[in-house]
């Protein structure tokens, strides 16, 4: 394993939250350029049809929407605090947002295998008054741009990004779930 000198104190002490952040989501997604909206706390719930109720899917953490290099792409991403599946929500994947007084709810592309829309909906902790306020005005104006571009580049005739294309650009962290790794695979040399 190569050695590397550690950065400087200096250096670290320069650093701000958002660039850390910003560090660390780019080793799950390097194509990420710029946090849009955060939060400290978010949980994701899954509609069931059947029980027309909605259902705590065991992920839960800190939140972050998230503009991409890629054209006409966000997502949401979701640090898991309660195990190793994080969540990554693909804006361009969504055909409806809905925000409700305690969850913004996300009507996504296709079904579920019984045929059923699939529904996911995201509650934020809103530790200060405008928290979830401001995250899902943030959220829904990304989606909004992001479905303005794609009709934009479909109506020039181009070929727009397939949908679930996210999966394409992981990084080394996403790469590493489910085997086993050493930190300079993680890392780099």
């Amino acid at each position: 394993m190569a050695s590397h000198p550690p950065p400087s104190t200096a250096i670290l002490a320069q650093r701000t939250n958002t660039d850390l952040n910003l560090s660390v989501l780019q080793r799950y997604l390097p194509s990420i350029t710029q946090i849009k909206s955060q939060a400290a706390n978010a949980v994701v719930y899954t509609f069931s049809a059947e029980l027309q109720s909605w259902d705590k899917s065991g992920i839960e953490g800190t939140m972050f929407g998230f503009q991409q290099a890629v054209q006409a792409k966000g997502c949401i991403f979701i640090l898991n605090r309660r195990g190793l599946n994080n969540m990554i929500l693909d804006l361009s994947e969504v055909e409806a947002i809905e925000a409700s007084e305690e969850l913004l709810i996300f009507k996504l592309n296709g079904e579920t295998d019984e045929g059923m829309p699939r529904v996911v909906g995201l509650w934020i902790h809103a530790d200060e008054e405008s928290t979830r306020s401001t995250n899902t005005r943030i959220i829904q104006d990304m989606w909004d741009r992001i479905r303005e571009m794609e009709s934009t580049i479909s109506a020039q005739g181009a070929a727009s990004t397939a949908p679930g294309q996210v999966a394409a650009d992981y990084g080394p962290a996403m790469q590493a779930i489910g085997r086993k790794v050493s930190l300079s695979d993680l890392f780099g040399r």
